[in-house]
């Protein structure tokens, strides 16, 4: 068997998590949430074992469920994630053993392991989670498991919190002469409570990666994009991002950290900033999107924090909205992320739809017309240049306007 050639094409097609072959999953309403009509209770499920990886909250706390999911994966494998939405699993005394006993009552009604169970929850804190409404639900949810695109959907609608719509969608690519394809089903949206949402993203995949370099493509491509996303600016002990690969696309086995392991890390970080994007859409009444490039840099953990603040500070943001030029307020955000730059050498351009105009450079602040600023203010997508043209790294933050908030 020849090893992949390289095709770098990335295609939107249907089925989310159930595109790639042997996924199949579902969602129901078991009670979590008050509304009948609302499904509160996800599933996602492999046909066999496979590689499964994720990454937690950068929180010092992380919840019941993201503690019981680590210690579920220590040897790398998975066949299930367990999804709940309506209560949070956090702060709550006895959090992890409840989750861990919800991963038993799954294995007791169905062929799933406890053990192969990633958990998660998403939704209001302070609330009592009760062990019998996930063992009222389990058996119907694992019964219903479907291989289609609307098992896809109902697992998605079972997530929602505060999202305007059910998250889900799948992605084609090429590795040599192997059709490979990742699905994804994800929430994160702080329309009605700003920061207090969490951020859940569960992909599939029939790519053949070692758990390994499945642990590893996720932890990189996190960096620079999951970690880079400001919706809220705050982190969730629920946040959770997890992928499962069962390899039925029969590419060459991705063992070590060779070409194809870097094909496969640049579709999935692809696959994870389309995410991003669109679930900062979700979170601006306008669907607008605010992002920030910064190159330049000395260090990756420079452009990336620079980057990140940058996006987050709502200092910029008022500006943006306010058509104003903010140049004090980046400069103060950069000198967050590198206090010893030199900032003569700093340049910083906006562009907003047809429109991009230079903000500062050559340690001058320009002036720039208010009519000018106030069209720009009003694109659908602000992108926000900076070159600090002190070394080689860059980083890409994205983030929302969210008027709402200002006003």
């Amino acid at each position: 068997m020849r090893k992949n050639g390289v095709n770098r094409e990335l295609r939107e097609i249907d089925g989310g998590v159930c595109a790639p072959a042997g996924f199949r999953a579902n969602g129901i309403h078991c009670g979590f949430t008050k509304n009948a009509e609302k499904k509160d209770l996800a599933l996602i499920v492999s046909d066999r074992r496979c590689p499964t990886a994720c990454v937690f909250s950068v929180d010092s706390k992380q919840s019941g469920p993201a503690c019981v999911s680590k210690k579920h994966l220590k040897n790398g494998l998975a066949r299930a994630i367990l999804v709940n939405s309506g209560v949070a699993n956090v702060f709550l005394p006895d959090g992890e053993r409840l989750a861990e006993l919800a991963c038993r009552a799954l294995a007791a009604r169905s062929d799933i392991d406890a053990n192969d169970t990633v958990i998660a929850s998403t939704g209001k804190v302070g609330e009592p989670l009760s062990l019998s409404t996930f063992e009222d639900g389990l058996r119907p949810l694992a019964q219903g498991l479907s291989a289609t695109e609307e098992g896809s959907l109902f697992a998605a609608q079972a997530m929602m919190t505060t999202d305007t719509y059910a998250k889900h969608t799948a992605f084609a690519f090429d590795l040599g002469d192997f059709p490979c394809k990742i699905g994804v089903a994800f929430k994160g949206n702080t329309r009605v409570c700003p920061n207090m949402a969490t951020t859940l993203i569960f992909l599939t995949t029939d790519v053949n990666i070692s758990s390994e370099m499945l642990q590893k493509a996720l932890s990189l491509t996190v960096k620079d994009t999951v970690n880079l996303l400001c919706a809220d600016g705050a982190s969730s002990p629920n946040d959770t991002v997890c992928i499962m690969a069962n390899g039925k696309a029969g590419n060459y086995k991705i063992s070590c950290e060779d070409t194809e392991f870097s094909k496969f890390t640049y579709a999935l970080r692809k696959v994870l900033s389309e995410i991003c994007m669109r679930i900062v859409q979700d979170c601006d009444v306008d669907n607008r999107v605010f992002v920030c490039n910064v190159t330049g840099a000395k260090s990756s953990q420079v452009a990336r924090t620079a980057a990140k603040n940058l996006v987050s500070s709502e200092s910029v943001r008022r500006c943006i909205l306010q058509a104003k030029s903010g140049v004090e307020s980046m400069l103060y955000a950069l000198n967050c992320a590198e206090g010893d730059a030199d900032y003569s050498k700093v340049e910083i351009s906006i562009n907003g739809g047809e429109n991009t105009y230079v903000l500062y450079e050559e340690g001058i602040a320009l002036r720039i017309h208010t009519e000018n600023l106030r069209r720009l203010s009003d694109a659908k997508e602000i992108l926000l240049f900076v070159r600090l043209n002190d070394g080689n790294y860059s980083a890409t933050a994205v983030g929302c306007l969210q008027p709402e908030y200002f006003t």
